[in-house]
């Protein structure tokens, strides 16, 4: 018998309480990109439809087994193998890709894919629609084909390679025990249904967070700064990507501090960006990305744009335009009280996982700058360079108390301190 170890559905959207670490389908690929063609792949032979009655349909090595009455219709279905240079567009570590036609296809009742696969353990991610995707652990097993039920036929499933899916092992079982050793450290309390300190959540799993391609001749994710020509800056506050021991990259929760986790800064629009970290980590995270923290002053010339606005949108304030402002502070309602002892817990991973709190990178399409720098207000503070730990623009809660807009700056913290409401983004010297 084989063993599966998991069988989980990802949604595009803020995982809910409880979801496992899983590999997602998009750090080098976008959810909704075409099958490949032919001419780079195996293709299955043509075969009779499958009706009401049920049936097999057999192509590249995998199987489609349709039970009775899983269909309403005749549906004709294709399976199509890939392999080798034409999985550059897959997640990385797919060591086979199947790819199905007519993907989005609903049964009434489960259908069986059954996928070859190296041999040893192993795991298959099956996407669906946009930016969701079913993710299997399995056990060895002798006739090296893993059976996945599904009720809706994916786009495509990645058959991770035996290097990856140990690389996947081992990030797991070091994410658990930084879950539990901070979870010691702060005792940290759990209220009502919101949210579960223990569960690693990943909300940025599943996205296609490819950066874009640079403006202005930046590198991917980056805008030239108005004023300063030589200098790039992330167009959106970072989040981070975990370093597996194959190379490859793993989304990271923004919910945890990452300790001395190999983190490298990305960035992405839909992203939820990476809170609870500090000036130090922030700074390594850059340099991992061949980048570095922005200076105080290429900061500001990033917040203030070509026009040099009070803020990234105007010379007015409008409340709202930004994520820039909360009515009730987000630690007290997750924690149900109003005791000022709430703020010795602001390192707490469910603050920012209340309703109405953090946003994904560019949610406030408005809060941008001319040149297309996003969030630079509000959302998260955003540590710069300087030595003494500052860091600039308010985040979600309050964009007021330490200075207006782009004159916003906190200095009464040191670099290794980290909370809910810190996160960061890079700059770079521009190429030449």
């Amino acid at each position: 018998m084989l063993g599966l170890a998991a069988c989980q559905r990802q949604p595009a959207g803020p995982a809910p309480s409880g979801s496992a670490p899983v590999a997602s389908l998009s750090p080098s690929s976008s959810p909704s990109a075409p099958a490949p063609p032919a001419s780079a792949a195996l293709a299955a032979d043509a075969a009779a439809p499958i009706g009401a009655a049920g049936g097999i349909h057999r192509g590249a090595g995998a199987q489609i087994v349709v039970p009775p009455d899983a269909l309403s219709a005749d549906v004709a279905f294709t399976i199509t193998k890939v392999t080798g240079a034409a999985l550059a567009e897959w997640p990385r570590g797919t060591e086979i890709g199947y790819a199905f036609e007519p993907a989005g296809t609903r049964f009434r009742v489960p259908v069986t894919l059954k996928l070859p696969h190296p041999p040893g353990e192993g795991e298959v991610v099956c996407q669906t629609g946009p930016g969701e995707r079913l993710t299997f652990q399995f056990e060895a097993m002798p006739d090296h084909r893993f059976p996945v039920h599904v009720v809706e036929l994916p786009h495509r499933c990645a058959v991770y390679s035996p290097e990856h899916v140990r690389a996947l092992k081992a990030v797991r079982d070091r994410e658990g025990a930084h879950v539990k050793r901070t979870n010691e450290r702060f005792r940290w309390q759990m209220k009502g249904k919101v949210c579960d300190p223990h569960d690693f959540v990943r909300p940025n799993a599943g996205k296609d967070l490819r950066e874009p391609p640079g403006l202005g001749g930046c590198p991917p994710g980056m805008a030239r700064v108005a004023g300063k020509p030589d200098v790039c800056v992330d167009r959106w506050e970072a989040h981070l990507v975990e370093i597996l021991d194959d190379g490859t990259e793993h989304t990271y929760s923004p919910y945890f501090n990452p300790g001395d986790l190999k983190v490298r800064a990305k960035s992405a629009p839909r992203a939820v960006p990476q809170a609870y970290i500090s000036q130090v980590q922030a700074a390594s995270a850059c340099a991992a990305a061949k980048k570095r923290l922005c200076r105080d002053d290429e900061w500001v010339a990033a917040c203030r744009g070509a026009a040099g606005a009070q803020f990234p949108y105007g010379k007015d304030e409008k409340r709202g335009t930004c994520n820039d402002h909360r009515d009730k502070h987000p630690a007290m309602q997750y924690l149900e009280t109003q005791d000022l002892s709430v703020f010795t817990k602001l390192e707490h991973p469910c603050i920012n996982q209340v309703a109405d709190s953090l946003l994904p990178g560019g949610a406030k399409e408005a809060c941008a700058t001319a040149e297309g720098v996003f969030d630079i207000v509000g959302n998260l503070h955003e540590w710069t360079a300087d030595p003494k730990g500052h860091f600039r623009g308010g985040y979600y809660v309050d964009t007021w108390l330490n200075g207006r807009g782009c004159d916003y700056l906190t200095t009464a913290h040191e670099a290794r301190y980290w909370d809910y409401s810190t996160g960061f983004r890079c700059c770079a010297d521009a190429p030449k």
